[in-house]
């Protein structure tokens, strides 16, 4: 029984359809098809049913032009040595700059099939798969998720070329993540994952198996916890915690598989900022909950006191972060209602188009000298997260975008279906989203970039269940790796 174009499940064209509705991609595409090699000849209109169903998928992409090439080839020719300059001469005859070609071998019932998207201006391989299929009909599903995966790798931009991330790894963790960080504790070239939720600071290794975990004190809540790598007997840990009227920021070094208490802030919260590794602070002021942003200056831990921080916009130690740039350093912050600026000096330069962020996690404060009102609530913007990626003296900067059900209506109650990571460039008069990760079914609520030798690795955390007296928190992370 040969599969015909209609045995494709109509919702999976639809939905594979909006998927590519979102890809931006740098001009339009011009993409050879031929049809695929199929043994044995008896089968062949099937590669007739593969070429019309990838054209269809790409029918009403303007960004893209299939070009379909009539003739198919033998197995004997595709194994060739001549079959790339052959393929290459008809696409660049066709002006095109990428083929997909690929071939379907049956064996009894079993069949094996493969497909390969090509640059021909590169003489590069975007995405290859190989799989072994039970029957004929799973093909249709197989190719769906094929161009689905090809798609996003051809759509996927690079800060000096092409940005390939490709996910490795998918974890569930039984906690609601709000947070995490990534370091070398043991200093022995194998990274430490730091994961917090609001009772709880898990560290664990590479596989997500638990080192350690700390629970929150009674009655507190975790508000942040970060690596400051200071010394040479490793990083330390600063864990801000509060009780809606106290705050007290710890500082830890991990000796005899634990984290030892080396000295208290009474009053301050204290986190790092990664572009010019400066120590800031904030301290407690019952009027907003926020005092001014200060510079902790001193040697670690006792001697730390906070200076003056000259800062060229308003904002407080979470909503804001620092940009390296070849000219001089930006600051991008999150306004009241989530969208991102980003100001030169004391000028604000571009303001996003959209809200960006979205967090979940809050803290309820005490007002004046009064008891808790749990009906404000002061929500922890999520991260900014500058880098620079490509070595180019100029930060990129990661950001979530958590999609609202209620449009953030209301400020107390906030419900988030799902959410994106986006990483982001400064182009010189604005910031450019240059990757969109794929929506995570929650919303988005940490991230983390790790260095592995010379690419990176980008963990996303979301949140699928959040904790209450009654269940425990579930989240999931999600693995990419950069080249």
């Amino acid at each position: 029984m040969l599969f015909k174009i209609d045995t494709i499940n109509c919702f999976t064209i639809f939905f594979l359809l909006v998927i590519l509705c979102t890809i931006n991609l740098h001009a339009a595409t011009r993409i050879l098809t031929v049809p695929f090699t199929v043994m044995p000849l008896s089968k062949q209109s099937i590669a007739e049913q593969i070429n019309h169903t990838i054209s269809f998928t790409f029918m009403h992409q303007p960004e893209i032009k299939i070009v379909q090439h009539k003739h198919s080839f033998s197995s004997s020719e595709i194994l060739s040595a001549d079959f790339q300059r052959t393929i290459d001469q008809i696409a660049s005859a066709q002006n095109c700059s990428h083929i997909i070609y690929g071939s379907v071998n049956f064996f009894g019932q079993r069949l094996s099939i493969n497909a390969v998207l090509l640059n021909r201006v590169k003489q590069a391989v975007v995405y290859s798969s190989t799989d072994s299929l039970n029957q004929i009909d799973q093909i249709p599903d197989w190719l769906t998720i094929w161009l689905n995966t090809a798609l996003n790798k051809l759509s996927s931009k690079q800060l000096s070329g092409t940005l390939n991330l490709t996910k490795t790894h998918i974890e569930n963790i039984h906690d609601e993540i709000i947070g995490m960080d990534i370091a070398d504790i043991h200093k022995n070239s194998g990274n430490e994952i730091l994961l917090y939720g609001p009772k709880q600071i898990t560290l664990a290794d590479k596989d997500f198996n638990p080192i350690n975990i700390r629970k929150s004190g009674f009655g507190k809540t975790v508000v942040f916890a970060r690596w400051i790598d200071h010394s040479s007997t490793g990083p330390s840990l600063v864990i801000s915690e509060t009780t809606g009227s106290d705050i007290i920021t710890g500082l830890y070094q991990w000796k005899d598989n634990q984290w030892q208490l080396i000295h208290h802030y009474s009053g301050w919260f204290i986190t790092l900022l990664e572009a010019n590794h400066t120590i800031i602070s904030q301290q407690r002021r019952y009027s907003d909950y926020w005092g001014d942003i200060m510079q902790m200056q001193g040697q670690l831990p006792d001697k730390l006191v906070p200076k003056q921080y000259e800062m060229p916009i308003d904002a407080n130690i979470f909503d804001f972060n620092v940009i390296r740039n070849k000219k001089k350093p930006l600051y991008a912050r999150f306004d009241n209602s989530d969208y991102l600026k980003i100001f030169r000096d004391h000028n604000l330069v571009w303001r996003s188009s959209k809200p960006l962020g979205g967090s979940i996690h809050f803290i309820d404060v005490q007002k004046d000298s009064g008891p808790i009102d749990t009906s404000t609530r002061k929500y922890i913007p999520s991260r900014l997260c500058v880098v620079d990626m490509d070595n180019d003296q100029s930060d990129e900067i990661i950001v979530c975008e958590n999609i609202a059900t209620t449009g953030r209506l209301f400020e107390n109650t906030r419900w988030f279906s799902q959410g994106v990571v986006h990483i982001m460039s400064w182009t010189g008069s604005e910031m450019q989203i240059i990757w969109t990760s794929k929506k995570q079914p929650g919303p988005v609520t940490a991230y983390a970039l790790e260095k592995k030798e010379k690419n990176w690795r980008l963990w996303i955390a979301c949140v699928l269940k959040q904790q209450n007296l009654f269940r425990k928190g579930l989240s999931r992370i999600a693995v990419y790796d950069i080249q």
